[in-house]
């Protein structure tokens, strides 16, 4: 393994011991976390003081000096003035409370080590310590970031089946409109949008077909029939529907938390008005960080629109296409990032959501049962790691699929013949065939051969212009929706 990757498998061993060492005691979460304000339930004994049942009860003399039970169920009036305590997250212990902290941990550790592990990768072959034609290494850890986050849309796709009722309908929907939309996008005319699907495509089965024919797996010379263009289309709209699914609902939460910061910032995360909030420096950042995280994936998806953009800034600007793309990513790169790097607000405004639940609740009539405003008001605490993950996990997909398309970006057009660390292998397996035989030797020769540049290229775009769209539209959706309902 050593002689396949060299420097990168040593960098990886480095870094991935450096990584869980120095932060065996440390949460990422807590990165995340850290500092923000939530929302404590009020005891039972308070809101038992807004109660006359609950005062009743206290007034009686236990029967035989038994000990005074506290009443279970009653009812308080939704217009009480109970307050509510407010504390700060600082401590790792307070992170294991939540659900899926772990999950934070595992995936933020994950995608900064695969960051460097990309860093060290480029560097040595910048500096010619491991040739361009190597497999890289840090493909396989994008990967692992990436079926990681798959994993957890995955299994909130299936909490929401679950669910059955709206939310069942809701995923069913979804995933119908998704595939008949990536439908019309394969349909669309080349000269329009296109991703290079059909050429890369092409590559791929010419390239599969002369390694079937190198290594017997096509016997006699027979003539073997593969997938058409048209039939490999039909995969990726089944994969769209079904991608498009997995970030419905990450995406509708991501617009109603953007809906929430642009009328909601009256209040303080501390529990106390602001005079002035409305005319702070505060409130206008948070506006325009609020409008470049909605806007900025339009100019994303106008990036493939070769009249619109693309044709039009390497005319102006005399850029090549390989520039154009270099910069595309670039830009997608650092919406991703400035997404990442606001989750803290994100994180707080559902947090203060609880707070908000009890205004409300002050400007009804009726009453409520005690343990609904306590459970309502611990679940807002409990539900935020889950919150962070949808606006995390498709955030860092695509900065991982960016990573990916960089490397393939800083490939040759045209691979060269096998790499000295390849004709050691080949040798190894001469010395020691037990360990690496010469059919593995073969079979990974053809591989490398079979999934080209412009195949992965391709695949690889579409699925960030795909994610990128998906989220999006749903986010700009969901952030109207709930702005027309709170004005209802």
């Amino acid at each position: 393994m050593a002689m396949i990757f060299g420097v990168q498998l040593l960098s990886t061993l480095i870094i991935g011991l450096f990584m869980t060492k120095i932060f065996s005691n440390y949460s990422y979460g807590l990165l995340i976390f850290y500092n923000l304000w939530f929302c404590v339930p009020p005891l039972t004994e308070h809101l038992g003081s807004f109660s006359q049942a609950y005062k009743d009860h206290m007034k009686k003399k236990p029967r035989n000096g038994d000990k005074k039970e506290a009443l279970e169920d009653f009812t308080i009036p939704r217009d009480s003035e109970f307050k509510v305590r407010y504390n700060k997250i600082i401590s790792y212990t307070q992170i294991k409370l939540l659900p899926h902290g772990e999950e934070i941990d595992m995936i933020v550790l994950m995608s900064l080590s695969s960051v460097l592990i990309y860093l060290v990768t480029e560097l040595s072959i910048y500096f010619n310590f491991t040739p361009v034609t190597d497999l890289h290494l840090s493909y396989i850890w994008s990967l692992v970031v990436i079926l990681f986050c798959v994993k957890f849309l995955c299994y909130m796709f299936k909490v929401y089946i679950q669910l059955g009722g709206g939310e069942r309908s809701l995923c069913a929907l979804s995933t119908f409109l998704f595939i008949v939309f990536a439908l019309f996008v394969s349909m669309a005319d080349k000269r329009s949008i296109d991703f290079g699907i059909d050429e890369g495509y092409t590559q791929f089965v010419d390239e599969f077909l002369k390694f079937g024919n190198s290594t017997k797996m096509i016997k006699g010379g027979k003539d073997v029939s593969m997938p058409t263009v048209k039939a490999f289309k039909g995969f990726l709209i089944v994969l769209s529907g079904f991608v498009g699914a997995l970030l419905t609902f990450p995406s509708f939460r991501f617009g109603a938390l953007n809906s929430q910061l642009l009328r909601s910032a009256n209040v303080s995360v501390e529990g106390e008005d602001k005079p002035g909030y409305k005319e702070s420096l505060y409130e206008k950042l948070t506006q325009v960080l609020v409008h470049f995280n909605l806007i900025s994936p339009l100019l994303v998806i106008l990036c493939w629109c070769k009249p619109l953009v693309q044709e039009h800034i390497e005319t102006q600007v005399d850029i090549s296409d390989k520039t154009f793309s270099l910069l595309r990513i670039g830009f997608i790169a650092l919406i991703m990032l400035v997404r990442l790097f606001s989750i803290k607000l994100y994180a707080q405004t559902h947090l203060d959501s609880a707070k908000r639940y009890v205004q409300n609740l002050k400007r009804e009539a009726g009453r409520i049962d005690h343990k609904t405003v306590q459970q309502k008001i611990a679940y807002t605490f409990q539900y935020s790691s889950v919150v962070v993950l949808q606006i995390l996990t498709p955030a860092l997909v695509v900065l991982q699929l960016c990573l990916i398309l960089l490397s393939l970006h800083n490939l040759p057009d045209e691979m060269p013949s096998l790499s000295p660390a390849h004709s050691i292998l080949a040798g190894v397996s001469d010395i020691i065939p037990d360990v690496v035989s010469q059919s593995d030797v073969t079979v990974f020769q053809g591989m490398r051969a079979v999934l080209t540049k412009n195949f992965l290229t391709s695949v690889t775009s579409y699925l960030v212009w795909w994610i990128v769209s998906v989220n999006a539209g749903v986010s700009l959706f969901s952030t109207c929706y709930h702005h027309v309902s709170e004005q209802v």
